[in-house]
């Protein structure tokens, strides 16, 4: 995991995100389009304007619109969402509305994320001297306070509350236990490297049974790696993907995990690389190159059907699929494709373009 300098990536990002993403400070988690598969792969939920738009879930059998949700954070299939201290529970894969309740609150609170089974939501509130984290369900809620305005919230599962610490040079990820309600004094660190992350958070991904959470780390000389937390053991691990030397090739990497969470794929149009990281190994199984484009320079976003033979990658102007196990990849230029999946019998590559426009591929 190599040091960089974070408020050069940080420059250097917020330059190049997607137009409807120009905020100052927001990060690339929260303002590009993002998907999540749904149900096994018979559904698709779509956040076109980033994490703070609506989300859309989409038929992958169809193509139509099963039905709209507001904003907020995902748990598995869960969407939590926050207005003031009241906070709903939807489940994403039937449109239903699960639960609601009132957080007791002090003060003005932002909903920050979400329990790994999306039961439980996370509440935060920075002031100069603490940092607030308030740990709501329906059940019940806990508090969190720590000193200093330097925390933000990373993933919780059971009484383990991960949690991002920025310090000189970038932020370290900091385990809080819940069950002993104490900061865990050492930060987690894959052995033998820097306790300090430094770079540009950009993509995340999380395995079906909430075990692991993969966010992929651009830095600003294009070097990208894939951070690995096993939230249930409490270990990280970095995996160095493979080109670099530009930044804005490098944010194009795409994450997409395997139907059988074994394998998690990295495909970056902009660098022509398909990568392939061993989840067990915390380690690259392998990679090759193809014949890439460096038109685009914006987040990208991949899909794999159901079977695993097929993955599919967007930069939002072209589409690229892949067939990992013969090194094939094939380009098509559809016009714009904000988000792309499979149908669950993977003859089609559903397409989302702007307005909300639907439209798909063939797949041989």
């Amino acid at each position: 995991m190599r040091r960089i300098a974070l408020a050069a990536a940080v420059a250097a990002a917020l330059a190049v995100l997607p137009g409807g993403a120009s905020a100052a400070g927001c990060s690339p988690l929260n303002c590009a389009p993002s998907q999540l598969p749904l149900a096994g792969g018979r559904l698709l939920a779509v956040r076109a304007a980033g994490i703070d738009g609506n989300v859309r879930v989409l038929d992958l059998r169809t193509g139509r619109t099963r039905w709209w949700l507001p904003s907020g954070m995902f748990g598995g299939n869960l969407l939590v969402h926050a207005d003031g201290s009241l906070v709903t529970w939807f489940d994403a894969a039937t449109g239903a509305r699960v639960t609601s309740g009132v957080a007791s609150l002090h003060g003005r609170f932002a909903l920050v994320g979400a329990s790994q089974d999306g039961r439980r939501a996370v509440l935060a509130r920075t002031q100069k001297l603490r940092t607030t984290f308030v740990i709501f369900s329906p059940a019940g809620q806990r508090q969190v306070v720590l000193g200093g305005n330097q925390w933000s919230f990373d993933a919780l599962a059971g009484d383990r509350l991960y949690l991002l610490h920025f310090v000189l040079g970038g932020y370290e990820v900091r385990l809080y236990d819940l069950g002993r309600n104490r900061l865990v004094r050492r930060p987690l660190k894959d052995p033998g490297e820097s306790d300090v992350i430094s770079g540009v958070a950009w993509q995340r991904a999380a395995s079906v049974d909430g075990r692991y959470l993969f966010t992929l780390y651009v830095s600003d000389d294009g070097h990208a790696m894939v951070h690995e937390l096993d939230v249930r053991a409490g270990s990280a691990r970095c995996i160095d993907l493979p080109g670099g030397g530009d930044f804005a090739a490098s944010i194009t990497y795409a994450l997409a995990l395997a139907p059988d969470g074994r394998t998690l794929w990295a495909i970056s149009p902009a660098l022509g690389q398909v990568a392939a990281i061993d989840v067990a190994a915390h380690r690259l199984r392998t990679h090759f190159a193809f014949a890439g484009s460096q038109s685009q320079t914006t987040s990208a976003l991949a899909a794999m059907d159901r079977s695993g033979r097929r993955l599919a990658v967007t930069d939002a102007s072209h589409v690229w699929v892949v067939e990992p196990a013969r090194h094939r990849v094939v380009r098509s230029t559809p016009g714009v494709a904000l988000a792309v999946g499979f149908s669950p019998d993977g003859g089609r590559l559903w397409l989302v373009g702007q307005r909300s426009r639907v439209s798909s591929l063939p797949i041989r």
